[in-house]
Formats: C-alpha cells, structure tokens, sequence
C-alpha cells in the first residue's frame, strides 16, 4: 500500500510539474516559413487568394482524411470563407484583406477559441515568386500550448506544417497551365496616332489601379456610344507616361486610339504619338493576368538590343473581352525602340 501510496503521489507531483511547465509556456507566437517558387507571382497569388485550392496543397489533408470543407457565398478575396469539420473539431478560415499579387490577411478558427493571424507575403525575384506563410497569435488557448510543450515550441509545432505546405503549394502550383500566353518580341515600323484618353497621376498600388482601370474603361465606353465612333475607329488602350518603382509614382492615359479627329469628352485630353521604331510583344490572358511578365520580356529585349525605356509606351486592347473566351483577349505592347 505504501509503494502505492508513492506511485500516487510522485504521479501527481509529474502531472502538477507537466501542468505548470505547459501553463508557462508563452501564449504568442509569429512563426514564418518561405520557398522560391519558379512560377509567376500573379500565378502563385492567385492560388492561395482562391480557398478552393487549399483542398489540393494543404498539409493538414495529408494527416487527416476525416476533414470534410463546406464553403462560403465568397471563396476568392477580401470576405472568402470557408470551414470544417475533422476528428479533431471544427475550424473556420476568412479572408479580411488583399493586396493584389502582394498579399492575403487571414482569421482562422478552432472550435469556440479566439482567431489566429495568417499571413501571406509575395514577392517577385529573379527565380520566379518568394512566397512567406506566418501564422501568428499572442493569446493561443491552453490545449494549443500543450502541444507546442510537447513539440519543443511553436517553431517546432507549425514550422514543419508550414514547410510542408509550401513544398505542396510548390508541387500543385507547377501542375496549373499557364493563365496568359506571350508572343516573342520583335520590332515593329509604327504610324503616328491620335490618342484620346482621360488623365491620372497616382502612386503605384494594384488594387487602387484596377479600381481606376474599371472606372475609366466604364466610362470610355460610355463616350464611343455618345460619340457614334464605330467599329473599326477606335481601340481601347493605355498609354503611359512614367512608371517609377523606386517613387512608386505613375502617370498615364486611359482611352482609345481614334483614326479620325472627334470632340472630346469633358476631362478627355489629346495625345499625338509619334510613329517609328517600337519593340511589340502580344499578350493574350485575362487582364492582369501576365502584364508584369509582359513587360519584363520587352525590358530584356530592349537591353538585349542596346535600347533604353522611353515614353510613352502604349497598351491596345484589340479585342472585346465580352465576347471572348479569357485565353483568347489580346493585349498589344509598344515600346520606343531607338
């Protein structure tokens, strides 16, 4: 009785020591991984941003067949949601903000405890795109420190996950056909050309450009339909006068190409571009999808041929993207080439 009295006791002294060492353990952690992955960033963007795919790369599937995913109204972008079910509880993810090609803020859920961070950062490097996973909190709820104790720390716990994930990212990312096809670049003999275009000056953000894109293609096809221009007389387009990464400044011209003298629109300015020697490259995808790409071969190519970057430059949308399947929308690029 007395060895079992002891058994009892030094049990309990184990278990009270086990629960004070788990109960110091700190609440908070910020654990990050990254991987190169040799595709382009809006490629490597684009399939985290979309929930859907989580299903396909998500190390958490590969050590838990249980997990069944319903999702929400959203799966892509800001409001995107999902949640689950597995032998080990429920969970819950949200998307609450989005930098195009730049990153993803996220809440994910387990069970009844407060939400964690998750992180998503890309950047774009020679090998293709540096993508960062954190995962972050500063109050983790009891049963969460117990593992980590058991794991020997957070990074310990989620470093390997992460990992995990990533090279799974890597793996299902490389299986995706490409979302844009590129012609080679060559040299063109162009004509002079009337551009008529609304003005913007702004600082370079995706989000806040594709907002203005939107908002002025809007409105230039409310003026081709006022104006009576008819097809064949115009073409949409953007023509750019400064891209600076180091201010991060931009300025341009979004509008269309006219082959004949129209009135303008009230805010509409007139731009004479002076014909000659441009390098082209043709680009057919959805837009935004491969304009970074785009103009990085034209860049090369320039350098390759002893040219420097000269204004402006200009974008022709040469088809309608309403009646044209996305792979089939061209995007023509012109650069000064002399």
């Amino acid at each position: 009785m007395k060895f079992f009295k002891y058994f009892l006791l030094i049990l309990l002294a184990v278990l009270l020591g086990g629960l004070m060492y788990v109960t110091m353990q700190p609440s908070d952690y910020d654990v990050a991984r990254s991987k190169i992955i040799n595709q382009p960033i809006s490629k490597v963007f684009n399939t985290v941003n979309n929930l859907k795919t989580w299903e396909d790369w998500g190390p958490w599937h590969d050590e838990d067949s249980t997990i069944v995913v319903s999702y929400g109204d959203k799966t892509v972008g800001v409001g995107a949601s999902d949640s689950w079910t597995s032998k080990d509880g429920p969970g819950a993810m949200k998307t609450i903000a989005v930098t195009k090609d730049s990153a993803i803020q996220q809440e994910m859920t387990f069970g009844d405890n407060e939400p964690s961070e998750v992180l998503w950062d890309f950047e774009k490097v020679e090998e293709g795109t540096k993508v960062t996973w954190t995962m972050r909190d500063d109050k983790a709820p009891f049963i969460f420190k117990f593992f980590s104790a058991m794991s020997g720390g957070w990074d310990n716990m989620l470093g390997p996950m992460l990992v995990k994930g990533l090279d799974n990212l890597d793996e299902v990312i490389q299986k995706i056909p490409a979302a844009y096809t590129l012609s080679e670049v060559t040299t063109v003999e162009t004509n002079d050309k009337l551009f008529i275009g609304y003005p913007f000056e702004m600082k370079i953000d995706p989000n806040e450009l594709q907002k203005v894109f939107e908002k002025a293609m809007v409105k230039t096809d409310a003026y081709v339909k006022k104006s009576g221009l008819a097809i064949g007389e115009y073409i949409p387009a953007a023509l750019y006068h400064k891209w600076d990464e180091k201010t991060g400044e931009t300025k341009f011209h979004i509008g269309l190409v006219v082959n004949k003298e129209v009135s303008l629109d009230e805010g509409m300015e007139k731009v004479n571009v002076t014909g000659g020697k441009y390098a082209k490259i043709s680009k057919c995808g959805n837009y935004g999808e491969g304009d970074y790409e785009a103009h990085t071969a034209v860049g090369n190519y320039l350098l390759a041929n002893n040219c420097t970057t000269k204004y402006p430059l200009y974008e022709l949308y040469v088809n309608d993207p309403m009646v044209k399947n996305p792979d089939d929308i061209q995007t023509d690029i012109y650069y000064l080439a002399e």
